[in-house]
C-alpha cells in the first residue's frame, strides 16, 4: 500500500515539475527568453517581401484610388495593434484570438484615423479553417463598429469592386469630420 502512496506521489512532483518549467512564472520565462536572445550568435533569417504578388496588385490599384481620396493605407495590420480586449477577467484568452492575426489593408484618414478593414479573399479563404477565421474577423469588426469589405482576388474587377468600397468609405471619412467638428 506504501508503494502506491509513493507512486501517486511521485506522478504529482513530475507533473508539477514539468509544469513550472514549461509555464512557470511569466515574468520568469520572459526574462530568461531575453537573456537566451542576448547569448544569440545564430540568426537564421532573410528578409522577404511584404505582400504577396496578388496583394502587391491589389495594393497598386488601391494605392491610386486612396490617393485620389487623400487615405493612407497600412498593409497587414496585427489585429492587436488596433484593438484591446475589454474583458479584463479573460485578457489572454481574448488576446490569443487577435495577437497573431492580421488585415491585409487598413485604411485611414490623414490622420491615421481607422477608417476601414480590406481583406482580399482568394481561393485559400474556401476551406473551413480560413472561413471560420473570417467568420471571426468579421464579427469583431461589426463589434468595434468598422467595416471590413472583402475583396474577390480576381485582379479584372479591382477597380469595380474598389470603386464601390471607396465610396462607403468616402462617405464614413465626411462623417467622422462632421461628429468631429459638431464636437
Amino acid at each position: 500500500m506504501n508503494w502506491i502512496i509513493l507512486l501517486i506521489l511521485a506522478i504529482i512532483v513530475s507533473i508539477m515539475a514539468y509544469y513550472i518549467m514549461n509555464h512557470g512564472d511569466k515574468n520568469n520565462s520572459s526574462e530568461q527568453n531575453n537573456k537566451s536572445i542576448n547569448q544569440l550568435t545564430y540568426y537564421p533569417y532573410e528578409k522577404k517581401m511584404l505582400l504577396t504578388k496578388t496583394e502587391y496588385a491589389f495594393y497598386m490599384v488601391l494605392k491610386r484610388k486612396c490617393d485620389e481620396n487623400n487615405l493612407l493605407i497600412c498593409p497587414k495590420v496585427r489585429m492587436e495593434d488596433f484593438l484591446n480586449v475589454t474583458d479584463r477577467n479573460n485578457i489572454l484568452k481574448f488576446r490569443g484570438y487577435i495577437k497573431s492575426r492580421h488585415i491585409d489593408f487598413m485604411i485611414c484618414d490623414d490622420k491615421l484615423r481607422l477608417l476601414a478593414g480590406l481583406e482580399l479573399d482568394d481561393r485559400s479563404h474556401q476551406n473551413k479553417n480560413a472561413a471560420d477565421v473570417d467568420n471571426f474577423k468579421n464579427k469583431v469588426f461589426e463589434t468595434v463598429n468598422m467595416p471590413l469589405f472583402r475583396v474577390n482576388t480576381s485582379p479584372e474587377s479591382y477597380e469595380s469592386q474598389l470603386d464601390g468600397i471607396m465610396k462607403n468609405i468616402i462617405n464614413i471619412n465626411r462623417s467622422n469630420a462632421n461628429h468631429t467638428a459638431k464636437r
